[in-house]
């Protein structure tokens, strides 16, 4: 799942942005989330208590703080989003590169041109940091796998639980075994407990003899002969991470 926000103070724009970020998702069976914001406060109050944004489509010229302020708050915090300005000012396209923007488009934007800086974005999320990839019954997801609390077998398919925001659960068409496959060849912070499922490390609040806490006070079993190694597998994940 990719999460997207556009902030602008103007509606017209906000429905334009919103309706070719869906037809661009449609075009790559990609599933999308996306927030509407009028000006940077809104977005920063509200980032305290949402899901973290993946890409962010961004207007310098709003009331209050400018998108260049946010954007450069945004890189001090160590925020990793990628940022697009899709602006009417042309000055300010230096300070848009200081920032490190993916790029800086100016109003009226074409399709076309748009749609080549989210495919720039989508990529360069890809590179930068592991994530899972999978299809869905509605196309194709991307987690990132910080994102990842555990994954939990269901017949053929998989169930993708999430941190972020209520819990939200996703549903692979790939059954655990394979997915696993494709994390550990990223990541060395999930561990199989059960056949069923497969947890993130860095989620895990509590073991005891039967079972793991997670987090979010969901409770796991553990498999007859898993303990042990998980125990070790737990030591050493955050012996690597004091590293």
């Amino acid at each position: 799942m990719l999460h997207f926000t556009i902030c602008d103070d103007e509606n017209p724009q906000l429905s334009f942005l919103e309706e070719r970020l869906r037809e661009w998702a449609g075009e790559r069976k990609c599933e999308i989330e996306i927030e509407l914001y009028q000006n940077a406060e809104q977005f920063l109050f509200q980032q305290g208590y949402e899901r973290e944004t993946d890409i962010l489509l961004l207007d310098i010229d709003m009331p209050g703080k400018s998108g260049i302020s946010l954007a450069r708050e945004l890189r001090e915090k160590g925020e990793s989003l990628q940022i697009i300005f899709v602006t009417g000012l042309e000055d300010y396209v230096l300070e848009g590169y200081e920032v490190e923007a993916v790029s800086y488009l100016i109003k009226p934007v074409k399709k076309e041109q748009l749609f080549r800086c989210l495919d720039k974005a989508w990529e360069r999320l890809g590179r930068e940091e592991p994530a899972l990839l999978f299809q869905t019954a509605g196309g194709a997801a991307r987690v990132r796998l910080r994102d990842i609390c555990y994954l939990e077998s269901d017949a053929h398919d998989t169930q993708v639980h999430c941190l972020k925001g209520s819990g939200e659960v996703l549903r692979s068409r790939s059954g655990i075994h394979e997915l696993e496959e494709q994390i550990n060849k990223s990541s060395r912070a999930f561990f199989k407990i059960h056949r069923s499922y497969l947890v993130n490390l860095s989620c895990v609040s509590r073991i005891s003899r039967r079972e793991v806490e997670m987090d979010t006070g969901e409770k796991l079993p553990i498999a007859r002969g898993r303990w042990e190694a998980l125990n070790k597998a737990y030591l050493e994940y955050y012996r690597r991470e004091r590293e």
